[in-house]
């Protein structure tokens, strides 16, 4: 019977170690936006956050904010602010430090952006 119990142990330390992982974004499943970015689009600085579960802010050069909620689905992002009246989808690409956000839609920003 004690091997049982140790057995049990065990397994529940192992699934216990695997929560851990996934809550904090490690492994596979980890959330490549999350983090703070800097850079400039048409002439305008601004920041993003993504906060790894799905939310994410805004601020430009003048202090003005907004917050909303975005979905990755391949190499795709859809962020919907609150500001807009619609959801945008990006493409995004990642090299090394560096976030291209590029969408096909007429009259919608682009943004070029450095991991903080």
């Amino acid at each position: 019977m004690r091997k049982k119990q140790m057995s049990y142990l065990i397994l529940a330390v192992a699934l216990a170690a695997m929560l851990l992982v996934s809550a904090c974004g490690g492994g596979a499943g980890g959330d490549a936006l999350k983090g703070n970015w800097e850079g400039r689009s048409e002439g305008m600085a601004w920041t993003w956050t993504f906060d790894g579960k799905g939310g994410c802010k805004t601020e430009n050069e003048y202090g003005i904010t907004d917050q909303g909620t975005y979905t990755i689905d391949g190499n795709d992002v859809t962020i919907k602010m609150s500001y807009w009246d619609e959801p945008i989808v990006y493409q995004y690409k990642i090299e090394g430090s560096q976030l291209s956000l590029t969408t096909e839609e007429t009259y919608r920003p682009n943004y070029e952006l450095t991991k903080k």
